[in-house]
């Protein structure tokens, strides 16, 4: 059975087949470099879009969001506990929201110790506090709109995010915004390195390396056809530089940054539809999203995805045994093509996707 709902100005047609069962499980190589997958949430669907972006807030809790759980034309921002094997029933709370733009779900970023978040395809930049209630960051400027993907704590507290302007850096205190490259609406699952230096975007099926300060295109990286979209960069470790990707085509992988070779090594398999990621910031793990659930993948001891420090030891301790994995999910239906981007190489091609 189909059921057909007005997003923004785009039909889209849920499919009432019920939640898909399909979960993420780390190959050998996977098992054999370190990492670790639970599941965070569970029972997303039957929806055109499930989980999202998350945000770590203020407390300690998670916040993230949802559309088409439960009315149509109505999302829900929800906020759980930052613990395991949870269902929506868990919620701590539960904020219903409107749609405003093609995509209704939130890209979210924890930049400085707040979570911002923005619906994509046009929303604007807000800033959520421990309630989930949300005010738009002051001072940006008027014009100025999401597309796909954020990215918090540049080492400095700011934001860089895809947006009409291209890739910019936000400072969410003062409201100022700088363009890092000029590629209006080019980019998707955005990602900067610990160090603050290089910013990783999707683009055309590839992972895009830049230059945070110049802008410069230092690398691209092919996505082996797997859909590349949510990156997360590793600090610590064996595997310190290198980056993860949450593939649409369900499977996880690794690029090899560090060693120079930029391939990618599959580490999970088995997954729905893989999307945003998002840091936990309070453990060093990474959520990772998928049509039904959100999974959370740990690197271990020492190591932290996404992050721009490595957690104390006594921080994973108390986060609990079974840590790991990712979860962030972002499903999108993008209602046509994008112009060709401009002002930057022909390396990037527009998200279709």
């Amino acid at each position: 059975m189909q059921l057909k709902a007005l997003v923004g100005s785009c039909a889209v047609t849920v499919l009432l087949t019920g939640p898909a069962h399909a979960q993420l499980a780390l190959t050998a190589q996977g098992v054999a470099d370190g990492f670790t997958l639970t599941t965070f949430i569970s029972g997303y669907g039957p929806a055109a879009y499930g989980p999202l972006a998350q945000g770590i807030l203020p407390d300690g809790n998670v916040l993230t969001g949802s559309a088409f759980v439960g009315t149509p034309g109505q999302g829900t921002i929800y906020i759980f506990n930052d613990t395991d094997n949870q269902t929506l029933s868990s919620a701590l709370s539960a904020t219903p929201y409107a749609f405003t733009t093609g995509n209704p779900q939130y890209a979210m970023a924890t930049a400085g110790g707040q979570v911002y978040g923005a619906q994509a395809f046009g929303g604007i930049y807000e800033h959520f506090d421990n309630s989930g209630a949300r005010t738009p960051i002051a001072g940006l400027p008027g014009n100025l709109r999401s597309d796909l993907g954020m990215w918090g704590d540049v080492a400095n507290g700011h934001i860089v995010s895809s947006s009409n302007e291209g890739l910019v850096d936000i400072n969410p205190l003062t409201g100022t915004v700088r363009v890092i490259v000029a590629a209006p609406n080019c980019c998707d699952g955005v990602t900067v390195s610990p160090d603050g230096k290089t910013v990783y975007a999707e683009s055309g099926g590839n992972i895009l390396a830049f230059d945070y300060t110049t802008g410069a295109l230092l690398h691209t990286y092919s996505g082996g056809g797997h859909g590349p979209d949510g990156t997360g960069v590793i600090s610590g470790g064996k595997l310190s530089g290198d980056v993860v990707v949450n593939n649409n085509d369900g499977t996880v992988g690794l690029l090899d940054i560090k060693g120079g070779t930029g391939t990618e090594t599959i580490i999970a398999t088995g997954g729905t539809r893989g999307d945003f990621v998002s840091p936990d910031t309070s453990n060093g793990t990474l959520f990772l999203s998928q049509t039904e659930r959100i999974d959370r993948l740990s690197c271990g001891t020492g190591c932290s995805i996404g992050g721009n420090g490595v957690p104390e030891p006594a921080t994973l301790a108390l986060f609990g045994l079974g840590l790991a994995a990712l979860g962030l999910r972002r499903r999108r239906q993008r209602p046509g093509g994008r112009a060709p981007c401009a002002g930057v190489t022909s390396a990037i091609t527009p998200k279709a996707g």
